[in-house]
């Protein structure tokens, strides 16, 4: 079954006015989100972003941790945490 869980990023630390909104960004978390196994979509909502995955492959700590290894082209990471009831796309 299908979870969608939203994430809020701060990357302060990486960029003051970022914002999760650089397209640089955007494309490594695309990139790496994609040939993840049980990560279904990516996207990015509102202020933050979402990823759609099956929770009895990969579960919300495993995605943090992803994110927490993000960007790879800066010194800092990303500091992730769950959004509490999401907004739904489309």
């Amino acid at each position: 079954m299908t979870s969608r869980s939203a994430f809020h990023l701060d990357c302060t630390t990486i960029l003051a006015e970022c914002g999760c909104k650089c397209g640089r960004c955007i494309e490594e978390m695309k990139s790496v989100f994609s040939r993840m196994p049980g990560v279904s979509k990516f996207y990015r909502e509102g202020p933050g972003v979402v990823v759609e995955h099956d929770a009895s492959v990969v579960a919300v700590e495993q995605l943090m941790d992803v994110f927490r290894s993000l960007p790879s082209f800066y010194h800092n990471r990303f500091i992730p945490s769950v959004m509490e009831n999401p907004g739904r796309q489309g």
